[in-house]
C-alpha cells in the first residue's frame, strides 16, 4: 500500500473526516517507514495497525494537554517547593511523538536491512 492509501485507511478507521490530522498521520507513516527502512510506496498492510495506534495516541495527548509545550510533572513537594519534570518514557512528549520502546518492538517484525529490498 502507498503512503496516501495508508493515510486514507487510518483516517477511515479513526473516523476522521477533515484534513486537520493529515500532517500528523503523514509524519507517523514516514517515521515508521524510516525506522523500518521501507519505501513509502510499498508499505505492508499490517503496519496500518501500528500507525493507527500511534496517531490515536498523539490525538488523545493533544486533546488532553493541548498542542503547546507542556512538560509532564512526576512529583511536587510543597516544603521548599520543588517540582520534578518527566524527561523520558512512553507517557512523555518523546514517547508520544517519537517511537517508544513498545513501538520499536512492534516494528521490528517489519524492519529491513539498509541496501536490501
Amino acid at each position: 500500500m502507498t503512503e496516501s492509501e495508508m493515510l486514507n485507511k487510518v483516517k477511515q478507521n479513526l473516523k476522521i473526516e477533515d484534513d486537520k490530522q493529515d500532517l500528523t498521520i503523514s509524519d507517523v507513516i514516514l517515521l515508521v517507514c524510516e525506522f523500518c527502512n521501507i519505501n513509502p510506496e510499498a508499505i505492508p498492510d499490517s503496519l496500518e495497525r501500528v500507525v493507527r495506534k500511534k496517531v490515536k495516541g498523539i490525538i488523545d495527548y493533544e486533546a488532553a494537554s493541548g498542542e503547546g509545550f507542556a512538560q509532564d510533572i512526576t512529583s511536587i513537594k510543597e516544603g521548599d517547593g520543588t517540582i520534578t519534570y518527566a524527561t523520558s518514557g512512553t507517557n512523555g512528549k518523546e514517547g508520544i511523538y517519537g517511537l517508544s520502546d513498545n513501538d520499536k518492538i512492534a516494528l521490528r517484525l517489519y524492519r529491513r536491512l539498509r541496501g536490501y529490498a
